[in-house]
């Protein structure tokens, strides 16, 4: 920054004693009250610059917190159905238990019986014959032979129930482990997303103090330079006044000093191979996360749409959308909901009839898009979304 000469209660005793030395004064004075102007013009475009910047820094960082509390969210949803199959299994592995125990008693049970059979050979044999002969009638003795065969028919039986219901016991078993077993890679899936959410949020918070700390620095300057101007045009007006009333010396003097002072100083129709992974596209696409929702952009800076996001990222890879979200829903071909793969497209009715919105679909029911709180993660089974879900575009081959 650059420093007057002298103080101001020398200049003007200065001024007053050498008179001699006014015109080089008064050019000095106008030589810095421009250099002063100058630099206050820039720190005021710094500033602005600065404003924007740490605006932008903090709605990312709200965004990325959005996320996070979305993730976590999820998580805690996933987790509370973890505990429940947990339950069921235990359950489940307890009615087990009680089916194989009764199993084993009516092994038991029937085995004693035939035991007993087999000890007592011939009488027993002859009291069950004469049990029979002594029947009255013919039905007597059909239902007399009937309930004899049906002794070890109804344990047979009752075995049989049994290994029915443990084969369902078994293969309810078996489902809920598979499905406890999915939802824990569900959870670390997402809890990886929140530590990388958490991570780019402290750097950003971290950024936001950079930039408030550069723009009260900034704001000092620019008190100091005002600061500066004030004190010299207060110089130059009393100069100004000593001038007009000066000798002829004086006034020629400062009309050239005054002359000086004026002068100016200077569409695809089915799925295309891309330029890259899905793996890299979503990465490429997460770059983004947090950045601002501008109508209508297309471009990282000032920020995009949620079309011209996916445009954006798509063409990065050699994959050319057409601009608008209702001409991306006509492009690649349709995929069912339970279709779906990461680098799909996902479409909603949102404002108006029709495709009105769009999001990157990246797995376990996410999607990335740009709403109106900036480029951040959503789920398809919030319930926002899920009410306007419209459809599913593949333009990648997969």
């Amino acid at each position: 920054m650059t420093k007057l000469p002298y103080s101001l209660l020398s200049l003007l005793v200065i001024f007053l004693i050498c008179t001699y030395v006014k015109p080089v004064y008064a050019v000095n004075l106008q030589n810095n009250l421009h250099g002063y102007q100058s630099q206050l013009s820039t720190l005021k475009q710094q500033a602005v610059s600065q404003t924007q910047k740490e605006s932008a820094s903090v709605q990312q960082a709200q965004s990325i917190q959005t996320s996070i509390n979305l993730l976590q969210a999820t998580v805690e949803q996933d987790n509370v159905l973890i505990r429940q199959h947990q339950t069921d299994i235990l359950d489940l592995k307890g009615q087990e238990e009680k089916l194989i125990a009764v199993r084993q008693q009516e092994i038991q049970t029937l085995g004693d019986y035939l035991r007993t059979e087999y000890e007592q050979g011939d009488s027993t044999y002859l009291n069950q014959l004469s049990w029979l002969l002594s029947s009255k009638t013919l039905d007597d003795l059909l239902t007399r032979i009937t309930y004899s065969g049906s002794i070890v028919d109804s344990y047979k039986n009752l075995g049989d129930q049994i290994n029915i219901q443990a084969k369902e016991l078994q293969k309810t078993l078996q489902a809920d482990q598979t499905a406890t077993a999915l939802l824990a890679q569900t959870v670390q899936s997402k809890q990886q997303m929140m530590d990388n959410l958490n991570l780019a949020l402290t750097k950003q918070k971290d950024l936001i103090t950079t930039l408030s700390t550069a723009e009260q620095q900034t704001l000092i300057a620019q008190r100091q330079v005002q600061k500066n101007i004030d004190d010299t045009q207060h110089l130059i007006a009393a100069q100004e006044r000593e001038a007009a009333l000066a000798a002829q010396e004086k006034s020629k003097q400062e009309q050239a000093a005054s002359e000086k002072a004026d002068q100016v100083i200077g569409k695809l129709t089915a799925p295309v191979k891309s330029n890259g992974t899905i793996g890299q596209l979503l990465a490429f696409a997460e770059s983004f996360l947090g950045s601002p929702y501008v109508w209508g952009g297309t471009t990282p800076n000032p920020g995009f749409d949620c079309s011209g996001l996916v445009q954006y990222v798509y063409s990065h890879f050699g994959v050319n959308l057409n601009r608008v979200t209702w001409d991306q829903y006509q492009e690649g071909q349709s995929v069912a909901e339970a279709d779906l793969k990461p680098g799909d497209l996902v479409f909603f009715s949102t404002y108006a009839p029709g495709a009105s919105h769009i999001g990157i679909y990246v797995g376990n029911r996410m999607m990335l898009d740009d709403s109106d709180y900036g480029v951040a993660y959503d789920s398809l089974d919030h319930p926002y979304w899920a009410a306007r879900y419209l459809g599913a575009r593949r333009v990648i081959a997969q």
